[in-house]
């Protein structure tokens, strides 16, 4: 780590932004990789069992260029809808319980048993318990995610320094200042990991509760092109959903984390 007088030497924001850009090379040439081996494996397994990555792209961007007809936005209001709930209710409580650690020592087996629990079960009994429909897919993801990021959370809320608050509260520095200085950075750096796998993961569960107990959104189509045999389409919806937890990944949460923990970039 670059240093100045023994302590860390922070880059200024656009050499932040040149830092965040070249990772975005980085990727793409991982993909690129990726894709390369997709080609070639293609080419030996046949389009039955594997189509070509350029098929597949193309018919891709022909979903995402009718978003009504290729079912998207149920599925997007489903996941949006399940991870929001699961992050104010996650990190809400989360906070709460690592605030008292009574309350914290109280819950702690309850989540490791939630953590558990595989996705598969929780949308099975939502179909007992809602029947087919939106509401057994929002449940799904907000059960299977909430403790993740009260886990986060409460963990986060549990490791802030001592020492810190007790220098603040003897220098009598505001609330809003401690926030600012000592809880934010200190949380940001535990949730923020927490808030980019929950959303990769509350995609792809509102995808599996959809192929098995709804009639619409992206998890009923691929169900259907597997019925139908069309390996190509899935595959399409397979990138569809890859690039929804990118785009939230890349141009929501890592933009977050440059902003609030600027150390580590």
């Amino acid at each position: 780590m670059i240093t100045d007088s023994g302590g860390p030497l922070r880059r200024g924001r656009f050499a932040q932004t040149l830092h965040y850009l070249w990772g975005g090379f980085a990727s793409a040439a991982a993909v690129a990789v990726f894709c390369a081996l997709w080609q070639l494996a293609a080419g030996s397994l046949g389009d039955l069992v594997l189509p070509a990555p350029l098929p597949v792209f193309a018919k891709a961007l022909d979903l995402l260029s009718d978003f009504d007809a290729a079912e998207i936005v149920p599925t997007l209001y489903r996941a949006g809808s399940g991870i929001a709930l699961a992050l104010a209710l996650g990190i809400g409580l989360g906070l709460l319980a690592g605030s008292f650690k009574t309350l914290g020592i109280f819950c702690r087996p309850l989540i490791s048993i939630l953590l558990g629990m595989p996705p598969i079960v929780w949308v099975v009994l939502a179909l007992f318990w809602f029947e087919m429909g939106t509401v057994g897919a929002v449940f799904t993801i907000v059960i299977t995610v909430l403790p993740l990021t009260f886990a986060a959370a409460m963990r986060g809320m549990m490791t802030v320094d001592g020492s810190l608050k007790e220098m603040l509260e003897a220098y009598r520095v505001p609330w809003p200042g401690r926030v600012r200085h000592l809880y934010l950075p200190h949380l940001a750096n535990h949730l923020l990991p927490a808030v980019g796998v929950a959303v990769g993961m509350g995609v792809k569960i509102a995808v599996m509760a959809e192929l098995l107990a709804t009639d619409n959104g992206i998890g009923a189509r691929i169900a259907a092109a597997r019925s139908m045999l069309d390996t190509q389409e899935v595959l399409a919806y397979v990138l569809v959903v890859l690039a929804v937890i990118f785009v939230v990944e890349y141009l929501l949460v890592e933009p977050l984390r440059i902003l609030l923990m600027p150390w580590e970039h």
